[in-house]
C-alpha cells in the first residue's frame, strides 16, 4: 500500500516538472521572438536610409507640392582667413598723454608769452637808454637779466612738450598722434568711452595682400561688432608675438570695455575658388551636412559637404561641385523624409534593399 502511494507522488512530481518546463520553454520562445521583431524592426529602420549619392526620385508635382527650389552654382573666390585676438585697450592711457601733451603746450604758451614781453620791455628800455641816458644802466641791466629768464623758461618750455610729443608718437603713431594735438572728433569719443580702440594680434606667420578695412569682432558671448581700420600698431601683444593692428569701433553704451578680449577673422594673401553654399540648403543627417543636387527632371542626389569655411549665411566648398550643379535651396528636408520612407511592394511588406 506505501509503494503505490510513494509511486503516486512520483508520478505527480513528475508532472510538474514537466509543466513548469513547458512554461519557460513558452516564455523564452516569445522573448526570442519579440527579439527578433525588434532586431527587424531596427534593422529595416538603418536600411531605410540609403547610402550617399543615392537617387531620390520625387515627381514634379511633388516637388511643386513641397516647395523644392534649386539655384545653379557659380564659381567664385574664398579670402583664407586666419584667427586674430584682440583686446579692448583702456582709455586711460591715451587721456593721460593727452593731458601731460595739453599741460607741456600751455607751459610753452606761456613761457612764449614772458619771453615777448620782456623782449619788448628790454628793447624800450635800450632805446631810452641810448637817448642822452634817459633810464640809467641799472635799469637796462635788469631788463636785460629777465629777458635772458625768459628765454631760458622758453627753452624748458620746448624741452617739455618736445618728450611729451614724443611720447604720443611712440606710442599711437602718427595718425591717433594727430587726434591727440588736435584734440580731434575721433579723441574725444574715445575719452568719453563712445567708441573704443581694439589692438587686434595676428600669427607672425600669416601674410597680407592688404589689411582688411574693416572686420567683425566676436565678444566672449558670441555678439558681433563692426570695427575700422586705424593704424599698424607701434607694439605687438607680448603674450601673442605676432603683428598687431588698431582697430576702432563703437562701445555700444559699454558693451565693449576695456580689458575685454575679442576675436576676428582677419583675410590673407591666399585665396581659393569653389561655390557658395547657402545654409538653407543644407540638411544634417548623423552629425553630418548634406545638400541635394538635382540630377534629372525627377531625381536628386545627396551630397556631403565639409563646413569647416563658414561664410555668411551658408559655406565655401571647394573640389565637389561644378560650375552649373542644380543645388536644391528650398525643401531639402522633404527630399531627406522621402530618402528615409520605406518603399512599400504590392504584397503591403517592405522592399528588401539588399
Amino acid at each position: 500500500m506505501r509503494s503505490g502511494q510513494n509511486f503516486e507522488r512520483f508520478i505527480y512530481a513528475a508532472l510538474i516538472f514537466v509543466l513548469a518546463l513547458l512554461a519557460v520553454l513558452f516564455i523564452f520562445s516569445g522573448e526570442k521572438n519579440r527579439n527578433g521583431q525588434e532586431e527587424k524592426t531596427e534593422k529595416n529602420s538603418q536600411t531605410n536610409q540609403k547610402p550617399p549619392g543615392y537617387t531620390v526620385t520625387i515627381s514634379k508635382e511633388q516637388q511643386r507640392t513641397d516647395g523644392i527650389m534649386t539655384v545653379a552654382l557659380k564659381p567664385g573666390l574664398y579670402q583664407k582667413q586666419v584667427a586674430a585676438y584682440g583686446e579692448v585697450l583702456a582709455p586711460e592711457g591715451l587721456s593721460a598723454l593727452y593731458k601731460n601733451y595739453i599741460a607741456a603746450t600751455s607751459g610753452l604758451e606761456k613761457a612764449k608769452a614772458q619771453l615777448k614781453a620782456s623782449k619788448l620791455e628790454y628793447d624800450r628800455l635800450k632805446i631810452l637808454n641810448a637817448s642822452d641816458k634817459n633810464i640809467s644802466d641799472r635799469e637796462l641791466q635788469a631788463a636785460a637779466s629777465r629777458f635772458a629768464a625768459d628765454q631760458a623758461e622758453e627753452a624748458a618750455a620746448y624741452g617739455t612738450l618736445l618728450p611729451a610729443k614724443n611720447a604720443v608718437l611712440l606710442k599711437w603713431g602718427p595718425l591717433i598722434s594727430g587726434w591727440v594735438f588736435g584734440y580731434k572728433p575721433p579723441l574725444r569719443r574715445i575719452i568719453e568711452t563712445t567708441d573704443v580702440l581694439v589692438q587686434v594680434t595676428v600669427p607672425p606667420s600669416a601674410t597680407f595682400k592688404g589689411i582688411a578695412e574693416h572686420i567683425i569682432l566676436k565678444s566672449p558671448n558670441g555678439a558681433a561688432v563692426s570695427a575700422t581700420f586705424i593704424s599698424r600698431a607701434t607694439s605687438t601683444n607680448p603674450a601673442l608675438q605676432g603683428i598687431s593692428f588698431i582697430y576702432i569701433a563703437s562701445s555700444h553704451n559699454g558693451f565693449l570695455v576695456p580689458g575685454m578680449n575679442v576675436t576676428a577673422q582677419m583675410p590673407t594673401a591666399g585665396a581659393q575658388t569653389g561655390f557658395f553654399i547657402p545654409a538653407s540648403a543644407v540638411v544634417w543627417l548623423q552629425d553630418k551636412a548634406w545638400v541635394y543636387v538635382k540630377k534629372s527632371a525627377t531625381g536628386f542626389s545627396r551630397v556631403e559637404v565639409p563646413t569647416s569655411i563658414s561664410v555668411n549665411n551658408g559655406f565655401f566648398v571647394s573640389g565637389i561641385f561644378a560650375s552649373g550643379d542644380q543645388v536644391v535651396t528650398k525643401g531639402a528636408q522633404a527630399l531627406l523624409s522621402e530618402e528615409s520612407t520605406p518603399k512599400v511592394t504590392g504584397g503591403g511588406e517592405e522592399e528588401d534593399e539588399d
